[in-house]
């Protein structure tokens, strides 16, 4: 059975790799009936990540100034300065009791959703063929 709810999790993830601005109509069905699955399953996965860890990862976007070189429209050099962004990621203490209770109630729930999501995705595939 595990290995069977991994293969749907993956399927799911499959499927929302595949959206883009370029979805089929049967892949915005999927991704619009299926989306509070699939963000239940994300949280599982987060919350089992932290478990193994042991801790939480707190990431935070950091701002820092990048000097270069640009252009002026007559090809003069001129310093200039652009904003970029990096990720920090810091470790953060979490009760352990507490993440296990949150992921039972997951799982509880993702296991409501599954039939009801995999309905809805065989319901998509038969309304719009592809």
């Amino acid at each position: 059975m595990f290995g069977v709810k991994r293969y749907r999790v993956a399927a799911f993830g499959a499927m929302l790799a595949l959206l883009s601005a370029c979805a089929t109509p049967q892949q915005q069905c999927i991704a619009r009936e299926t989306s509070e699955y699939r963000a239940v399953t994300a949280q599982i996965a987060k919350l089992e990540e932290t478990l193994a860890r042991g801790y939480a990862l707190h990431r935070q976007s950091v701002p820092y100034t990048d000097t270069r070189i640009c252009y002026t429209k007559d090809k003069k050099p001129f310093p200039c300065r652009r904003t970029r962004f990096h990720t920090i990621e810091t470790p953060v203490s979490v009760d352990m009791d507490d993440v296990q209770k949150k992921l039972a109630r997951l799982k509880a729930h993702q296991r409501k959703l599954e039939p009801r999501a995999i309905a809805a995705r065989d319901a998509c595939v038969r309304a719009y063929r592809e």
